[in-house]
Order: C-alpha cells, then sequence, then structure tokens
C-alpha cells in the first residue's frame, strides 16, 4: 500500500496541476508554478516505476518487499514517512525518497524543518496530499489533561469526561491532519565549516488510547506491605498520537498548527512562528526562502501520526515533583534496558500529560513486533522490584541505599547525574531538572515492592471481592481463595455467558480464551458428563480451551500445569537480586512475548 499510496498521489498531482496549466482564467504565474509542481510530480512517478537499474531503485520488487517485511528474516514494519528529495541540477544525483518512522518523522520532517542529505540543505516545503480521503483538517480529538488519554471527536457527540480517570476534558484540538509522506526542496549547500545545524523546535504532545474500553484493561498495584505505591496498566497494541502543535517559540501560545495549501499541498511561512521561523534566537537567517506561490485555498492543520504498540503506564500513588518525575523516568528506562538486554532503541519512555505537568510515565516498545518487557512488568510479580534494585545501582546507590559516590572506574564523582546513570542523548533537554539524590529513597523502596495484578482496570483487591460476590458455590469461592492467596492471575468475568455455545463457565480468562469449570459431585453422573463434552465442543470450535477443576482433585497441580493462564505463584518469583551482580545491556535476540 505505501508504493500503491505514492504512485496514485503522484498521478493526482500530475492530473491537477494539468488542468490548472489548461485553465484559461488562470494567470501567467499559476500556470508556471503548475508547470514547476507538475514536473516534481513526474519525476515522482519515473522514481517509482524505474526498475531497470536493480542496485539503484529502491522500488525494485526484492528490494521493496524487504524494506517492507514481507521476506522471510525481516520483521514486519509499520508504514514509514517518505520524503521526497529531487534531483539537483545538472548533477549525477538521481530523485530519491528518504524514510523515517512515523515517530521521528512528526518532527525530523515537520512543516518547514531542515533535513541533510548527501551534503545539501532541503526544507520540508509540502505536503503529498492523500488520494481519496476527506479534505485535510477534519478530525478532532480531546486530551485528557491529568492522565494524556486521547479521545476522538465524532459527529455523535463527544465524551465531556475521560474515559479512564473521569476527569473533565477541556475543548478538543481541531483540524488535525494526519502527516504521510511530504517533498522537499534544497535551499543551500551546507561546508565542512558548519558545525552547528539549525533545528526548528516543535511543541510535540503525546496521546495514548487502549485498544479495549479503559476500565477492561490489565492493570496491577505495586504494593510495599499495605501500603500502595503506583498503578501499572499495559495496554496490547494501544494506540498512540504524536502530535505538533505548533514551533516551540511560537508567539501567540493559543494559536495552533500551521498553515497548509489544501491545493498544492505547500506549508506557508507563519507570521506568527516567532524567532524559530524567522531565523536564530538573535535573528540570524535560516536559510529558508520566501513562500512558494500558493493557491487561494489554506487552512490552519495541526500534523499528528499514529501508530499502535504495546505500553505499560506508570501512575505514582502520591504525585512527585518534576525533579523525581524527570529522574525516575530516565533510571527506569535505562534499568529496564539493562535488565532485558534491550537496545536503546527498542524502549521509548515520555511523560503524560504533558512534559509541563507530568503525573503518568508512558513506556512503549519502539522497536517493531516489541520485545514482551513491558508485558512482563505487570505480569511477573518480582519483575519490577528487579528493575528497580538494577535502577538503584545504576545511580550509584548500593542496595541499602548508600551514595557510592560513581560508577566503577569512573575518574569523576558525580553529583546530581552523569552518562553513567540518567543523562543520555534523548534526554538532552532535561539534563538541568534530573538528580539522581531526589529518587533514592523511591527506587529503594521499589526495589522491595511486590506487583499485585488484575485481569482489569480496578485493584487486585476489588476485582477478587466482585468475582467472590458473583461466585455461585463454595466450591468456586474455595477455588478464587487458592488463587489469591498463591499468588496467581485472576480470572476476568465469572458467570459469563458465552451464547454461541450455549454455556455459561464459572470463570473465565478473556485474554487467554480459557474457560474454567468448577466439578463438583453431581457431575460425575454420566449423564452430566456427557453434557459436559458437548459444551467443551462447543467451546472449541469457538477457539476456547477449557480446564476443570474436579471437587478432590490436585487443584495446585492443575494451576501449575498451565503457567500461561494462572502465571507463578508470587513466593516463586525470582529472588531480588543486586543490580552490581546482574550482566550489563549486551547485544542478543530479546526474549519472546509471554502467549
Amino acid at each position: 500500500d505505501r508504493w500503491r499510496d505514492l504512485y496514485r498521489a503522484a498521478l493526482n498531482e500530475q492530473e491537477i496541476q494539468s488542468r490548472v496549466i489548461r485553465d484559461a482564467s488562470r494567470s501567467a504565474e499559476d500556470k508556471r508554478q503548475a508547470k514547476q509542481t507538475r514536473a516534481l510530480a513526474e519525476a515522482q512517478i519515473s522514481l517509482l516505476t524505474n526498475v531497470g537499474n536493480f542496485t539503484q531503485s529502491d522500488f525494485h520488487s526484492y528490494r521493496y518487499f524487504a524494506s517492507e517485511g514481507f521476506l522471510p528474516g525481516y520483521s514486519f514494519p509499520r508504514l514509514p514517512i517518505s520524503a521526497f528529495v529531487p534531483a539537483r541540477r545538472g548533477g549525477q544525483e538521481r530523485n530519491e525518497y528518504v524514510s523515517r518512522p512515523r515517530f521521528l518523522a512528526i518532527s525530523e520532517f515537520g512543516p518547514r524543518s531542515i533535513i541533510y542529505h548527501e551534503g545539501a540543505k532541503y526544507v520540508i516545503n509540502k505536503v503529498i496530499l492523500p488520494v481519496g480521503e476527506e479534505e485535510a483538517g477534519q478530525v478532532q480529538v480531546k486530551l485528557c489533561g491529568a492522565c494524556g488519554y486521547l479521545h476522538e471527536v465524532r459527529p455523535a457527540g463527544s465524551e465531556d469526561l475521560c474515559e479512564r480517570c473521569r476527569h473533565p476534558l477541556a475543548a478538543p484540538l481541531s483540524s488535525l491532519f494526519r502527516m504521510q509522506n511530504v517533498s522537499t526542496q534544497r535551499r543551500e549547500r551546507i561546508t565542512s565549516d558548519e558545525e552547528e545545524r539549525l533545528r526548528y523546535g516543535y511543541e510535540i504532545i503525546t496521546g495514548v488510547r487502549f485498544s479495549g474500553r479503559p476500565e477492561e484493561t490489565p492493570g496491577a498495584e505495586v504494593m510495599a506491605g499495605s501500603e500502595r505505591l503506583a498503578r501499572l496498566t499495559f495496554g496490547q497494541a494501544a494506540t498512540l498520537w504524536r502530535i505538533n502543535k505548533g514551533w516551540q517559540r511560537r508567539k501567540q501560545r493559543e494559536k495552533l498548527g500551521f498553515v497548509l495549501d489544501l491545493e498544492r499541498g505547500y506549508w506557508k511561512n507563519d507570521s506568527d512562528a516567532g524567532d524559530s521561523a524567522n531565523g536564530g534566537p538573535n535573528g540570524e537567517g535560516n536559510g529558508v526562502e520566501a513562500d512558494e506561490p500558493a493557491s487561494g485555498r489554506s487552512r490552519r492543520v495541526i500534523p499528528y501520526v499514529d501508530d499502535r504498540r504495546n505500553c505499560l503506564l506508570y501512575e505514582p500513588e502520591t504525585p512527585l515533583t518534576l525533579a523525581e518525575m524527570a529522574s525516575l523516568q530516565a533510571a527506569l528506562k535505562a534499568a529496564i534496558q539493562v535488565c532485558y538486554q534491550l537496545e536503546d532503541n527498542e524502549l521509548a519512555v515520555e511523560p503524560l500529560p504533558s512534559p509541563d505537568d507530568r503525573r503518568l510515565l508512558l513506556f512503549y516498545e519502539s522497536a517493531e513486533g516489541g520485545a514482551g518487557v513491558l508485558h512482563r512488568l505487570v505480569r511477573e510479580p518480582g519483575a519490577l522490584a528487579r528493575v528497580a534494585a538494577i535502577a538503584l545501582d545504576l545511580c550509584h546507590f548500593d542496595q541499602e541505599g548508600q551514595d557510592l559516590g560513581q560508577a566503577p572506574n569512573a575518574r569523576e564523582r558525580c553529583e546530581a547525574a552523569c552518562y553513567d546513570c540518567l543523562l543520555s542523548y534523548g534526554n538532552q533537554r532535561e539534563h538541568e531538572i534530573v538528580d539522581r539524590h531526589s529518587i533514592r529513597e523511591i527506587l529503594r523502596r521499589l526495589s522491595q515492592v511486590e506487583v499485585l495484578v488484575s485481569p482489569v482496570a480496578a485493584p487486585r483487591g476489588d476485582h477478587l471481592a466482585g468475582l467472590l460476590a458473583r461466585s455461585e458455590s463454595s466450591l468456586e469461592r474455595e477455588w478464587l481463595t487458592l488463587l489469591a492467596d498463591g499468588g496467581y492471575r485472576l480470572p476476568t468475568i465469572a458467570q459469563a455467558l458465552i451464547e454461541s455455545a450455549g454455556t455459561r463457565p464459572d470463570f473465565l480468562y478473556e485474554k487467554e480464551s480459557v474457560a474454567i469449570y468448577i466439578d463438583g459431585p453431581d457431575h460425575k453422573h454420566p449423564e452430566a458428563q456427557q453434557r459436559d463434552r458437548r459444551h467443551e465442543e462447543a467451546l472449541a470450535d469457538q477457539g476456547y480451551s477449557v480446564i476443570r477443576f474436579a471437587v478432590g482433585a490436585d487443584w495446585e497441580a492443575i494451576i501449575q500445569r498451565y503457567p500461561h493462564v494462572f502465571g507463578g505463584p508470587s513466593a516463586s518469583s525470582d529472588s531480588v537480586l543486586p543490580a552490581s551482580v546482574l550482566p550489563a545491556a549486551a547485544p542478543s535476540v530479546p526474549e519472546p512475548p509471554i502467549p
């Protein structure tokens, strides 16, 4: 579909500009600009269809299918965003497409942004408008100001309260435009003497929306004895939005987005962009030339991209300061990477609802396919404690919280933070606020916690009470008590009717598609056994597995036979090892996700 979208968009652009050229009522300047735009569209068509040179064509069948993940040995990447880079006049260079992952492209390929390619400087001057979609800028969303949960505004009406935390929602963000592919124009040549690259600063915010209802999303409580320190919520294939609200230093903060020419796709220079658009902070020129000739149809739009990722929300029970949240964010990210041997680009973390108001931490697996580590932090009772112990060691503290002063073999003492603990290239803007001392007690307590898992967003204790209330026999309540006391996973729901199978299991694990029956003495009769077999066959036809717990059987042995359903008991979870004895991160194949 990526090739098809690019090809159809180029054909559509060629046809639109041809109509402008043939229109006798258009001015000579409009026709001149239309000829230039049509030439670029024809160059894109030539690039997309030229497969004569196998080594040079990015769209030769083998190379293209390999990059898109349809050949063995490759993952299946999400649709990237491509930038068309035209060839230089009179040179030997050729037309090219440069691709970036969506979440990187929202800033790198942002409106009027500068990119560097093969020794030349290019400006992102237009978007390749998609074919067959509604006019740009029709999408509206509401972001919760308390937790960052995203709500799409539909014509039938919209929510006034957040679906996740029930906080009142503010006015919607209007005129959102899904950014897909862009085009560039060469501006000036760069030299080896240029040491500092010009980069525009955008105000980019993130929103998250779960694939199901928030109240049905698996969660967990982080408990230190009887005290709850935090809540964890795991979102399987959640939708993440990254929204570019405008220039970071725009003059009018309430004016969002960028002005887009709806006919030709050009980004127009904005008089309200402030210093960031008109030059450097001291008024230096930025090499951006005047606006390309635009049509009369334009609209201010807010670019955004979205993608589906496995994510984990970490919500402290007690509000933390800005420095504590920023430091905890850096420490936990680094510790997760060390604990599970991940590369830096395989895991990302962002504060919610905004960098200025940090109430939650959003961790998501940025590598294609994911490594399954965030799922393990929720499902394994001792996983978060191990990560916190590693974070304590990374911040130069021993497991009792005593300050070691510096990393092993380091020459200088670490005061607030260093590149051996919290500082990294990715959080340079936060170097002034991160402080390892601010999170010493937080990490020490987290290294001793137990994670109580719940299959829904409600706390484990509340969910267990609901299951007990819906149970219809003392045997069912006895089985639930065994799970709770042993630290096993609780079922999602009790006494749920499966109409397609004509049966009502005692309990149901919805995600695992497992039906649980607690069989009393009456199930030993031949008629009851025949009925049970019919129910099992009907459930199998609907994709369910059946596990039966008969009276008098060894229930503990049955539970341990299905660890993918019930998990492991809290007592048998791995002990928390000092981080100093754990291996450092090294390139390796990540463990597969838990079924």
